[in-house]
């Protein structure tokens, strides 16, 4: 079983996770959160996020990180946590990429990485006039 931590600027950690529960009509008991404050001390969030990540891997296989945008400080943050295998990120975090990573969480963390990832990039699509009216 895989862990699925958010770390993600504000309130957006909390509005993933409730479009989650509402897309899938029930509670995900794997999802954890970590809404980032821009006024809080990144060195204070990243304790809290070791914290948590040391949590989760005493109950499950592997962790799987998501944030929403590579460079930033949930991203800096969350890089630091990275253990191959054991607990890894992707940044760009999209409501496709989440619903995918949350069911292939019973899946090995490999597996439930490569899912979200294709979930993320294969969940943006260009809607254009002629897509419109098809």
């Amino acid at each position: 079983m895989v862990s699925v931590f958010i770390i993600s600027h504000s309130e957006i950690a909390n509005s993933f996770a409730y479009c989650l529960e509402h897309v899938l009509n029930r509670r995900v008991d794997n999802l954890v959160i970590l809404p980032v404050k821009k006024t809080e001390e990144p060195s204070l969030i990243l304790a809290r996020a070791q914290e948590i990540v040391e949590r989760q891997l005493e109950k499950v296989d592997g962790v799987l990180i998501l944030c929403d945008i590579f460079g930033a400080t949930p991203s800096n943050i969350a890089a630091k946590l990275v253990k191959p295998g054991i607990v890894e990120v992707i940044t760009g975090l999209n409501l496709s990429m989440l619903i995918r990573a949350i069911s292939y969480s019973s899946q090995s963390l490999d597996v439930c990485l490569q899912k979200a990832y294709d979930g993320g990039v294969s969940g943006i699509i260009h809607i254009g006039t002629n897509d419109a009216e098809s």
